[in-house]
Formats: structure tokens, C-alpha cells, sequence
């Protein structure tokens, strides 16, 4: 469902991502976990494009959302001016009987990656793939973004609307529904949460948890296909995380597809069906919850649990 290959995010000097690629299945439960700084959140926002990658690529349900990564199609690579040239002027280890030509091929594309040839020296064939490649899976990011919710770490609901004018203002203003559809689902939604008696006053009247519980029915009433949640208990008192992490273990009751950054380790234990350990922009452990907290392989990750837990 959610593709991500070979990511790397830069801002300016600091290299935040490197090199991260992961596959998230329909219906997984993935909690991503790590010390402040690891890029746990700018992994999460790279996959609905709050953040541009600086390299790599991210495909949602089999669409590719971002540009073509040229690095990663050694498919095209190998058909391009530049790579038969530097192939047969090598050919002669071949014949020497030094490497295979299957051996030779894979230090060619090493070394055109390297020296970036690709960027430089290719012309309209090279493009002409690359737009081919992007027409065939492409798909605009704004078409594939409306099935992502996102809840944020500190709300971001509207101050200046009603809680019933936060839950319908997207749905109507895209189209998607109809006022009354719209009105008639969150009103819904608002009652499976305890909260209908809340929709017509405003966020700032309400507490941290009932905040956060808003912004999440907010997302539900896009009809998302899976949700991304970033760190959405850190801003709240300790009194108030268990009602939204409830909230959160319904919908993953639900079968709703999620992916969640938190510093809740028994929540990640207990929900997940799946935990990544992210440590210096790089997913350093991937295994269920069992594997992760019972029997860590990663010597940073031991260290880490055995400061959390």
C-alpha cells in the first residue's frame, strides 16, 4: 500500500533520511519509535509529501507520487548512450575472463550513480524513458493525498470554526460530499466519540484530549485509506493520553492501515502489528513488537529500551 524506496531527506548540510526504504502493507498497524532527531517524523511527512524528498521515491497503492528517481531503474540505465559507451570500453575484463558480463554490468551502474553521468551527459532518449516511466505509474500527488489522514502533534484545528465547521469544511470544499453528507457523517463520528454535545462550540474551549480526538474524527471524515499520526499524545498531560490512545486502538480495531511515530512504547507493544526503530536517519531494526521489545538484535535499539521501558 505504502512504497517507500530508497528515501533520503536533506535540509541544506543535515542529512535527516538516508537511504530508507520500507513496505507498509493494507491493514498493518506500523508504530515507528527512536530517539528525539532520528527522522521519525520527517519520514512520516515525506510519505504524504509534507516534505519533498531529496532523493528516492514514494509509490501509494502502486502510483508513484513523487518524481522518477533515475537510480533507481537500472532497467534504463543500461539502455542509455552513456552506459553502452563505458560498458564496452571495459569489455575487456569480460574476455579476460576477470568478471562476468552480468559483474560488469552492476559496477557500470555503480559507477555511472557515482560520477553521476546520468544527470549530466544524457540527452533526449534518457528523458524520453524517464517521462515514460512517470506517465505509465505517475500519479498527481494532490489525487492520492486526499485518501492520507494526518494528525499532528498539536492539533491544528481551526480556532475560529465550530468543531462541526472543522469536521465539514474539507469534505465540502473538495466536493467530496455534500454539506448535509458531511454534516450527517461528522455529527456520527462525534457521537462514537462521546463529543456530539461539543459540535457547535469552539477548539479553545475544550481540553488537550477532546483537541486531539476532534482532529482525529477531522481526518476520519475524509474517508482516508490509511492514517499517519505523529507523535499525537506529546503535547497532551498525562491524564489525557488514554483517551486518545483509545480512540487510536479502535481504529486499529477497525482494520484502518496506520502508521504512527510515538514515545508510547506500551501502546506500540500492545497495537502495533509492526515496530521500526529509526536511529541517525535509518531504520536500524524492523520486526514485530515481540521481536523489537523481547529480543532486540540492534545494540542502540537495546540501549534505547533500556532507557524507555
Amino acid at each position: 500500500m505504502i512504497d517507500v524506496r530508497n528515501l533520503y531527506k536533506n535540509f541544506g548540510k543535515v542529512k535527516v533520511l538516508k537511504a530508507v526504504s520500507v513496505k507498509i502493507e493494507k491493514g498493518e498497524k506500523v508504530a515507528i519509535i527512536g530517539p528525539s532527531g532520528s527522522g521519525k517524523s520527517t519520514l512520516l511527512r515525506c510519505m504524504n509529501l509534507l516534505e519533498d524528498p531529496t532523493y528516492g521515491e514514494v509509490w501509494i497503492n502502486g502510483r508513484l507520487i513523487t518524481p522518477v528517481d533515475p537510480y533507481l531503474h537500472p532497467d534504463i540505465i543500461v539502455k542509455t548512450r552513456t552506459f553502452r559507451r563505458i560498458f564496452r570500453l571495459r569489455y575487456d575484463a569480460v574476455r579476460c575472463g576477470y568478471m562476468t558480463e552480468k559483474e560488469l554490468e552492476r559496477e557500470v551502474i555503480a559507477d555511472i550513480k557515482r560520477h553521476d553521468y546520468l544527470r549530466r551527459f544524457e540527452g533526449g532518449e534518457y528523458r524520453k524513458a524517464m517521462r515514460a516511466l512517470s506517465h505509465k505509474f505517475g500519479e498527481k500527488p494532490d489525487n492520492v493525498r486526499r485518501g492520507i489522514g494526518m494528525v499532528f502533534q498539536h492539533f491544528n484545528l481551526f480556532n475560529n470554526k465550530t468543531v462541526l465547521q472543522n469536521l465539514t469544511l474539507a469534505p465540502v470544499l473538495l466536493k467530496l460530499k455534500t454539506k448535509q453528507q458531511a454534516t450527517e457523517q461528522a455529527m456520527a463520528l462525534l457521537r462514537r466519540i462521546g463529543l456530539a454535545d461539543k459540535a457547535h462550540v469552539y477548539p479553545s474551549t475544550l481540553s488537550g484530549g477532546q483537541k486531539q480526538r476532534i482532529a482525529i474524527v477531522r481526518a476520519l471524515c475524509m474517508d482516508p485509506e490509511y492514517m499517519l499520526f505523529d507523535e499525537p499524545t506529546s503535547a497532551l498531560d498525562p491524564e489525557m493520553v488514554g483517551e486518545v490512545l483509545q480512540l487510536m486502538t479502535e481504529l486499529a480495531k477497525g482494520g484502518m492501515t496506520m502508521v504512527i511515530v510515538t514515545h508510547e512504547m506500551g501502546f506500540a507493544r500492545e497495537v502495533a502489528t509492526r515496530v521500526l526503530f529509526m536511529d541517525d536517519g535509518r531504520i536500524a531494526e524492523d520486526g514485530t513488537p515481540e521481536q523489537v521489545f523481547g529480543a532486540p538484535k540492534n545494540a542502540r535499539l537495546k540501549d534505547f529500551l533500556s532507557k524507555v521501558l
